[in-house]
């Protein structure tokens, strides 16, 4: 059986305590020996993690076949770390429980740890029946107890014997069961390959493996291995050993990446890879030594005297457990010292070194010392280094989160009160959910009147509405206290913007809006409300009447601007004037009043329309001024468009 024929791919991990015989019920199903290091063989147990292919036809289905790739763990809990590696991307756990040995300690630590990781399917498979005539009975109506109150309460219990082959058949009938009612992995187009194994090869270079899941991978496509921003690019794929031009979410996967040395554990190779570190694409996710998440603590591992029992402290180190990576760091509470057994909190995990992560995904946290599982948790802030662990709004946001499904919508909807304004986009490129996913939840958001959709941004609307009254308030108390002044200056308007709205683009769209719904308009490099007209202070008033009568004597031949400008009063007085369009700013050193200016408008005109383009001489004559008159008006004129020069003529240009 090939993936070309059509075969559905799988993941499928084992799990439970050392010697109950998950080997060799892996070698019984699928002919294959997981063990392959020299210790493994030596000692008798699994150390690393084993990899085997195991092939089906769906017994009421035959034209439906399964390609699962099974993970082999370590259940000695000196390797537990190693069994995290390999559980993370699954869809279906086969947990062992040995007859003659029944619920063990590492079978309720892999029990807890396939609960963080929220694993979706589990099968137990009681192995070594024939050892235990009359007690397989007992430790299954044993093991249903223990499975009480989890997410795995209805999980299948079949009693097995790779001796006799017992319950094999009835095991693998059960696990397709399951996978029929179970999607297969969908095509995000976020492709992440986590790498859980890597060696070089003679003449190729260095091959990676790993499960992979969000995407596709192929031939030939340009890939970034993360932490790290290391570009190359596949030469080649394999499935099981099969060669491969392109590979699904649910494939077992082994890609060569030529010019990527191995990781030395030394300064040598510093970009050399090493497990822990992901296969993906350019713009995927982010590499982060600070991210904040909702942790839960169960209560099932509490035991007395236990050394991981008891309540998790803030300040704690531990160790975190995502994809196949393990990584040292601190954790710490916004609201609390600490987080008791049964109980869930907002925590900012500070890490030693980076890692790798996409919003939404799971993780398990474990001691410093590795020797107990902790807690588990999911990440809701790949970069929390922006904000301050107390943040209000971050403590919202999580507690959100944390009460929430935790799925799309809630995702959008927690992320838009925090974050008051989103580009789905760049939401899209951190977490698990697509842009068509998040544009549906986002499009149910706008219709319900949460959000507003403003070019590429998804705005809270009662935030985005408030923001523009809050400036539309600021531009009517300048009005107020500033009648004189034409109105808000627009670059003071710009930075109160900018402070709001984390775009330039919505700076601009905030105010085109505020001239449709408050009224506010750009005059110049001011905003200002429709019905504001510019008003002289009381103080003014007297020197205003003053200016106008001086202009009023002779109006077509007012005095010079340098002998009425001569104060700060007089000047505040001369530019109110001009904005009340009672005084026209005719050049540097004339100024006149709007009628007069009008009047000789008028006249130019009139001439020009009448004797055709004219000289300066001749409009001067014609309109009984002063060069000191003509020439500043007509070079105004000019620069207005009404008058248009060529050479040493003007003609009327104005429509």
């Amino acid at each position: 059986m090939s993936p070309a024929s059509h075969s559905i791919p799988f993941v499928v991990a084992t799990a439970g305590h050392v010697d109950h015989g998950k080997s060799e019920l892996v070698r019984a199903l699928t002919n294959t020996d997981t063990d392959r290091l020299p210790e493994e063989k030596r000692r008798g147990i699994t150390i690393d993690l084993g990899f085997a292919r195991w092939q089906f036809k769906d017994p009421e289905k035959p034209s439906r076949e399964y390609d699962l790739g099974v993970v082999d763990v370590p259940g000695h809990e000196d390797f537990v770390k190693n069994m995290v590696s390999g559980i993370q991307t699954v869809d279906l756990a086969l947990m062992v429980v040995a007859a003659d040995d029944g619920w063990m300690p590492q079978t309720e630590e892999h029990l807890q740890i396939l609960q963080y990781l929220a694993i979706p399917n589990l099968v137990i498979a009681v192995t070594k029946a024939d050892l235990a005539t009359g007690e397989a009975a007992f430790v299954m109506e044993m093991i249903r107890e223990e499975l009480m109150q989890t997410a795995f309460e209805q999980a299948p219990i079949i009693a097995t014997s790779t001796k006799t082959r017992e319950g094999l058949d009835t095991l693998q009938d059960t696990v397709a069961d399951i996978l029929r009612s179970h999607p297969p992995r969908p095509d995000l187009g976020k492709p992440r390959l986590a790498i859980d194994r890597l060696f070089s090869v003679k003449g190729m270079g260095t091959v990676v493996t790993g499960s992979l899941e969000g995407g596709t991978l192929e031939t030939d496509q340009a890939v970034q291995v993360q932490p790290g921003n290391i570009a190359t690019k596949i030469r080649s794929i394999q499935h099981h050993h099969d060669q491969q031009a392109r590979v699904l979410p649910g494939m077992r996967t082994a890609v060569n990446l030529p010019g990527v040395p191995l990781h030395q554990g030394n300064d040598h190779t510093p970009n050399g890879i090493k497990r822990g570190q992901v296969v993906t694409l350019k713009h995927l996710g982010r590499s982060t030594s600070c991210f904040d998440a909702v942790v839960s603590k169960s209560i099932r591992l509490e035991r007395p005297g236990g050394h991981i029992s008891g309540p998790l402290k803030g300040g704690t180190r531990i160790r975190v457990h995502l994809g196949t990576a393990n990584v040292a760091g601190r954790i710490v509470f916004p609201k609390r010292s600490m987080l008791a057994p049964g109980d869930s909190s907002p925590a900012r995990l500070q890490l030693e070194h980076d890692l790798f992560v996409v919003e939404g995904d799971y993780f398990v946290l474990r001691d410093w010392s590795q020797q107990g599982t902790i807690a588990g948790g999911r990440i809701w802030d790949a970069d929390a280094t922006m904000r301050k662990r107390s943040d209000t709004s971050q403590v919202a946001y999580l507690d959100q989160l944390m009460l929430g499904a935790g799925d799309a919508g809630t995702y959008l909807k927690a992320r838009l009160g925090r974050d008051k304004g989103l580009r789905l986009e760049s939401l899209a490129s951190i977490g698990q959910w697509t842009l068509k996913q998040l544009a549906r939840e986002a499009a149910g958001l706008t219709r319900d009147g949460t959000a507003v959709k403003r070019d590429a941004w998804l705005l809270e609307k009662d935030w985005w509405e408030d923001s523009l009254e809050a400036m539309a308030r600021s531009v009517l108390e300048f009005h107020k206290t500033k009648p004189d002044k034409p109105g808000f200056p627009i670059e003071t308007a710009r930075r109160t913007l900018e402070e709001l709205f984390p775009d330039q683009a919505l700076v601009s769209t905030s105010l085109a809006e505020l001239q449709k719904s408050h009224q506010i308009d750009r005059a110049g490099e001011c905003l200002c409300h429709e019905s504001h007209r510019v008003a002289l202070p009381d103080r003014l008033l007297p020197l205003a009447d003053q200016i106008l009568k001086e202009l009023a004597k002779n109006p077509t031949e007012p005095p010079a601007r340098k002998h009425m400008d001569t104060s700060r009063d007089t000047g505040d007085t001369l530019r109110c004037l001009i904005r009340m369009d009672k005084v026209v700013d005719v050049g540097p050193d004339l100024i006149m009043l709007t009628s007069a200016y009008e009047t000789l408008v008028g006249s130019i005109r009139g001439h020009i329309e009448d004797k055709g383009p004219s000289t300066v001489s001749d409009l001067r004559q014609a309109l009984g001024v002063s060069r000191r008159i003509a020439i500043p008006l007509l070079e105004r004129l000019d620069r207005v468009g009404l008058t248009r020069r060529e050479g040493d003529l003007r003609h009327w240009s104005a429509r």
